[in-house]
């Protein structure tokens, strides 16, 4: 039996607040929609329900009262809540308001739709990029090539590397594979490869447990350290986990980690999701571009 999913929506917009639900509804099963008129109601409410957090919070950017921003900052410092996703939403996509939004702990930024199938679409990202379902839906246009885009894959097991790389080469075969399998060799390629590379990757995948979940998130704050030393643009940072624990996706998102994904134990339908996944990131979902 699936768990019921609660998301919090939070925007003073009636007709989009509509929009989005009915979207996110039409997608995702079992979910819990509570809706929230601006961001004080939000902080009030998450305070009264601190052992009953949501799996993640959409929130408008310009609200009354307490604004997207200002909630997310006050969220991302307390203990309490600093474990909750936040996806940001607004018509704005000037490049310092989305840095400015990432930097105050966003997981993600989309830029609100116009048109009511790009809800649906706005939808299937929240639900692949941060639900982990595994469902996607065969109408939404996947691209068919990924030239001149890269991942970077962090995983200390061999044989799942193995795996991983013959079935992105299967479904995703023009998409450019970095494989790393350790802290040391990851932050070796970071300083001595990363600026020397052509473009960075596009999407980093982490595997949570390196071989300890201390390890992971070692390095998940090591990656976050490096961008925010060299002031460049994030990569965004996907959890990668057998684990489906509470413990570990609360620790992850503490840590900043932009998703969380559980692993899959069909290899080839894990590469598939992936390929949503990326996607996704690449379209649908913005982040800061260099300049």
């Amino acid at each position: 039996m699936k768990n019921t999913k609660s998301i919090y929506l939070v925007d003073d917009n009636e007709d989009d607040i509509m929009l989005i639900r009915e979207a996110l509804q039409s997608v995702i099963t079992d979910v819990k929609i509570t809706e929230i008129s601006d961001g004080q109601h939000l902080l009030d409410l998450v305070s009264l329900k601190a052992s009953d957090s949501p799996a993640l919070i959409l929130m408008d950017m310009c609200m009354p009262r307490v604004g997207g921003i200002e909630a997310v900052t006050s969220l991302k410092s307390n203990p309490d809540t600093t474990h909750i996703p936040v996806v940001m939403l607004s018509t704005c996509s000037d490049q310092r308001l989305i840095q400015g939004a990432y930097d105050e702990g966003v997981s993600a930024f989309i830029t609100k739709p116009i048109k009511p199938i790009e809800y649906k679409v706005m939808a299937e990202a929240i639900n692949v990029c941060f639900l982990n379902s595994y469902v996607c839906n065969e109408t939404i246009d996947i691209i068919d090539s990924f030239k001149d885009k890269s991942v970077l894959v962090i995983e200390d097991s061999k044989q799942h590397s193995e795996l991983m790389n013959f079935a992105f080469k299967r479904h995703i075969p023009d998409l450019q594979i970095i494989y790393k399998n350790s802290k040391t060799e990851t932050l070796n390629f970071l300083t001595e490869n990363w600026f020397a590379l052509p473009h960075p990757p596009d999407l980093i995948l982490l595997d949570l447990y390196l071989p300890n979940r201390q390890d992971g998130l070692s390095l998940l704050d090591s990656i976050r350290y490096f961008f925010l030393f060299h002031g460049t643009p994030i990569v965004p940072v996907v959890i990668l986990s057998a684990s489906d624990h509470i413990e570990d996706i609360k620790a992850s998102y503490e840590h900043n980690a932009n998703a969380y994904i559980v692993k899959s134990i069909d290899i080839h339908e894990s590469i598939s999701y992936f390929k949503s996944l990326f996607h996704f990131w690449c379209n649908t979902i913005s982040v800061p571009k260099p300049t």
